[in-house]
C-alpha cells in the first residue's frame, strides 16, 4: 500500500512541475521579445551616448575582427558622412567578465568610452571602472593610450579595460573607411 502512495505522490509532483513548466514557457514566449526589445534599446541609448553628433548607426560586419568586439557600428551623420565608429568589447576582469564601448572618429581618437557591465567586479575596486574620473582619461586619446593609469589595486580590471580599448583600436583600423 506505501507503494501505490508514493506512486501517487510522484506522478502528483510531475503534473505540478508540468504545469508550472507549461506556464513559465507562456509567459517566457511574451516577454522574451519585450526584453530584447529593451535591451537593443539601452545599447542603442548608450552608442548615442558615446557618439552623440550620429544621427544614425549601420553594423559593420564582425569577420576578421578580434573575438572580444561583440558589437560594432559605423556612425553617420544626417548627410551620411561618417562621424565615428563605436565599438563594444568584452574582456576578463578580476572576477567576471567586463563590457566596455568605445566610440572613435575618423581620425583614430577616443571621442568617448563607457563601461556597460561591470557587475561581477566588486564595487570598491573594479567597479571603479565605470566611474567618469577613470573612463575621463581614456577620451581623446589615441591607440598608444599613452595618458591612460590603472586603478590602484584593480590592475586586473584596469588592464581587462584597456585591454577592451586596444581590441576596439585593432576593429577600428580594420573597419575604417579609405
Amino acid at each position: 500500500m506505501k507503494s501505490k502512495v508514493g506512486l501517487k505522490s510522484i506522478l502528483i509532483l510531475v503534473a505540478i512541475c508540468l504545469v508550472i513548466s507549461a506556464a513559465l514557457a507562456v509567459v517566457n514566449h511574451f516577454t522574451a521579445p519585450v526584453i530584447a526589445a529593451a535591451a537593443a534599446e539601452r545599447e542603442d541609448q548608450s552608442r548615442r551616448d558615446v557618439l552623440p553628433q550620429a544621427a544614425q548607426f549601420e553594423p559593420c560586419a564582425l569577420e576578421g575582427l578580434p573575438e572580444s568586439i561583440t558589437a560594432a557600428y559605423k556612425g553617420l551623420d544626417g548627410a551620411g558622412q561618417v562621424v565615428g565608429y563605436v565599438f563594444t568589447a568584452k574582456g576578463r576582469g578580476f572576477d567576471g567578465d567586463i563590457t566596455v564601448m568605445a566610440a572613435i572618429d575618423p581620425a583614430g581618437t577616443i571621442v568617448a568610452v563607457a563601461t556597460i557591465d561591470v557587475t561581477s567586479e566588486t564595487k570598491t575596486l573594479g567597479g571603479l571602472t565605470a566611474n567618469e574620473s577613470y573612463t575621463s582619461q581614456y577620451q581623446g586619446q589615441d591607440e598608444s593610450l599613452s595618458g591612460v593609469d590603472a586603478i590602484s589595486g584593480a590592475t586586473i580590471t584596469s588592464t581587462a579595460y584597456e585591454g577592451c580599448i586596444r581590441d576596439c583600436f585593432t576593429a577600428f583600423s580594420l573597419v575604417k573607411e579609405g
